[in-house]
């Protein structure tokens, strides 16, 4: 009985009315405000129409009729494995990453013109277009011996068709190139063949090599020989040069008196037995053996 007293109709109507307000007050202002967050930006849709570029942060949006799209500015990476045809018209098969991102400056612009369909309208196309035009450069030899240089090719060719959509390209990688089984097997005998040359030109090295050491080897030799050789002449030639010296000598003291007196050193003292016709002495041996001779 006492609630009812405080609590008239009028009154229970007002506080109810009281409150609606309040819940949609607190609506409001939850509804007007938003947050993009950091490596976003926000497009702010008026009625759905793309008017604003909203940076990183807080904003306070109009809770009827306007709302905030995030647009991702981070760095994406985007995979395919795609066929294209080298110079000399052998078929290619490349997997290949890029990675990516919306330019924030131009966020507004890219939702307007591609809504969240920017890798199958744009990239994609540009992707395949850029491939076979870089691959077309080169012979397909070239495509596995100068991989980094048609990765160079492809990623200036595929920034060149992307710039004008806004999408910045940081890097790109081509982990695999693959070609015919026909292609593949020339390209493996055609390594078993520059291996097979170079194991049979490192073994001509070794043998020209061991070639070499034996000329080395022979020509001491034969110097060696030689310096032998040329040694025992000079001293053969010293020997008889001091040979002769020495019969020079002898030769010069060879006088008739020293010759008798040899002849002297020479007797044994004995007379011969037997004279000649002439009734001379014969003359005596002069030793030359154990025989001083004397100055």
């Amino acid at each position: 009985m006492e609630y009812s007293r405080f609590l008239s109709p009028k009154k229970i109507l007002a506080l109810v009315v009281i409150v609606i307000i309040v819940v949609a007050s607190l609506a409001t202002f939850g509804g007007a405000t938003k947050t993009v967050p950091g490596g976003y930006r926000g497009v702010l849709l008026v009625w759905d129409k793309p008017s604003a570029n909203l940076p990183e942060g807080f904003h306070w949006v109009i809770p009827f009729g306007q709302t905030i799209v995030l647009v991702n500015c981070q760095t994406q990476a985007f995979s395919s494995t795609e066929s294209a045809a080298s110079s000399d018209l052998q078929e290619v098969t490349a997997t290949l990453t890029v990675n990516y991102q919306i330019d924030p400056t131009f966020a507004l612009e890219v939702y307007t013109n591609l809504r969240d369909q920017y890798e199958s309208r744009v990239l994609l196309p540009a992707v395949q277009d850029s491939l076979k035009a870089s691959t077309a450069k080169f012979v397909a030899s070239d495509l596995i011996t100068r991989r980094e240089d048609a990765k160079d090719a492809f990623q200036a060719l595929l920034q060149q068709r992307l710039v004008q959509y806004h999408l910045l390209i940081q890097s790109v990688s081509i982990t695999n190139f693959k070609f015919s089984d026909q292609f593949q097997a020339a390209i493996d005998a055609k390594v078993t063949a520059e291996q097979n040359a170079l194991a049979a030109q490192n073994q001509l090295k070794v043998v020209e090599y061991e070639a070499q050491q034996r000329v080395i080897q022979a020509q001491a030799t034969a110097e060696a020989t030689i310096t032998t050789a040329s040694g025992e002449a000079n001293a053969t030639i010293i020997k008889s040069d001091a040979t002769a010296k020495a019969v020079q000598i002898i030769a010069a003291q060879l006088t008739p008196e020293y010759i008798e007196y040899l002849k002297t050193l020479g007797w044994d003292g004995k007379l011969p037995t037997y004279y000649s016709s002439e009734g001379g002495m014969p003359f005596l041996l002069i030793p030359t053996g154990n025989s001083t001779l004397l100055p």
